[in-house]
C-alpha cells in the first residue's frame, strides 16, 4: 500500500513565512494556495513554490509534487466566506483527481489572507473534516515551533464528521443532553439515573454510550470508580448547541 499523500491548503497573503513553516512541518506532496488579487506578492510566493526554491520555502519544498494557486474574486465582501468554501472544495477535488490510489490527508491554514478569508478557511475546514493549523509571526524570542494545530477546532471537526456519518452516533447524544440537563440542576449523573429518566433504556446501554462519548471527548468520568459519575466537557456542551437531539427517541 502506498503511503498517504499530504495536501496543504494554505490561505496566502503577501508573506512566504507561514507557508514555509507549514511545508517544513507537514512535508506535503500537494500544496494549494488560496489568494486574491490584492495580495500583490502572492504570485511571487507561488513562483517560489513552482520552482521549489529551498532558500525561500525550506528543504521540504523539494518533495512537493503538485502546486497550484486558486484565486478568489473578492477578499473583502459578504461573499468572501462562500468563495473560500468553493476554493477549498476545488482544491480537494483536484487533489482527489491526483491521488492515484493514495489516501489523502488534508491540512488547512488559518493564518494568511484577510480576516474574512481566515473565517472562511476555518468554517470550511470544520465542514469538510480538514485539520487546521495556525502559524505565529516570528519575533525576537519566538523563532521556533511557530506552527500549531488548533486543538478545539480539530476536535470539533472530528466530532461533526463522526456525527454526520453515523445515525447511531446522533442517538448517543441523548445521553449527553441528559447529563447537561442534570448538571444545570446540580444533580449527580450516573447510568442508573439516566436510564431511569430515559426508560426503557438500560443501565448497560447508558454505559456503552458513555464509553463512546468519552472516546470522542464529549463526556468525562473516572473509569475505576463505582458508580461512574458522568460530566460533560466543553466540547460536549458546544456540540449539543449544534445538534438537536430527541431524548424520547426509541432505542
Amino acid at each position: 500500500m502506498r503511503p498517504p499523500a499530504v495536501v496543504l491548503i494554505h490561505s496566502q497573503g503577501n508573506s512566504e513565512g507561514p507557508l514555509r513553516e507549514a511545508i517544513e512541518h507537514y512535508r506535503p506532496q500537494m500544496v494549494f494556495l488560496i489568494s486574491n488579487k490584492d495580495a500583490e506578492d502572492a504570485p511571487l510566493v507561488m513562483r517560489h513554490l513552482e520552482n521549489r526554491v529551498e532558500l525561500k520555502l525550506g528543504r521540504s519544498v523539494r518533495d512537493v509534487e503538485h502546486s497550484e494557486i486558486i484565486m478568489i474574486d473578492d477578499a473583502w465582501s459578504n461573499d468572501t466566506v462562500l468563495q473560500m468554501f468553493e476554493a477549498i472544495d476545488k482544491a480537494k477535488t483536484i487533489a482527489e483527481g491526483l491521488a492515484n490510489g493514495r489516501e489523502l490527508r488534508f491540512y488547512a491554514g488559518v493564518a494568511g489572507g484577510t480576516k474574512l478569508m481566515i473565517i472562511g478557511s476555518a468554517l470550511a475546514a470544520i465542514n469538510d473534516n480538514i485539520t487546521t493549523y495556525y502559524v505565529n509571526k516570528e519575533r525576537i524570542g519566538r523563532t521556533d515551533n511557530l506552527l500549531l494545530e488548533i486543538g478545539f477546532m480539530n476536535e470539533l471537526m472530528s466530532t461533526v464528521s463522526w456525527l454526520r456519518g453515523h445515525y447511531n452516533s446522533k442517538k448517543n447524544l441523548r445521553y449527553l443532553t441528559e447529563t447537561i440537563r442534570r448538571e444545570k440542576k446540580g444533580d449527580v449523573t450516573t447510568a442508573q439515573e439516566i436510564s431511569r429518566t430515559l426508560s426503557p433504556v438500560t443501565d448497560k446501554a447508558v454505559r456503552n454510550a458513555m464509553r463512546v462519548l468519552k472516546d470522542k471527548g464529549l463526556i468525562d468520568y473516572e473509569s475505576d470508580t463505582s458508580p461512574q459519575i458522568y460530566k460533560s466537557t466543553l466540547l460536549g456542551r458546544y456540540v449539543i448547541r449544534m445538534f438537536d437531539t430527541d431524548s424520547d427517541e426509541e432505542e
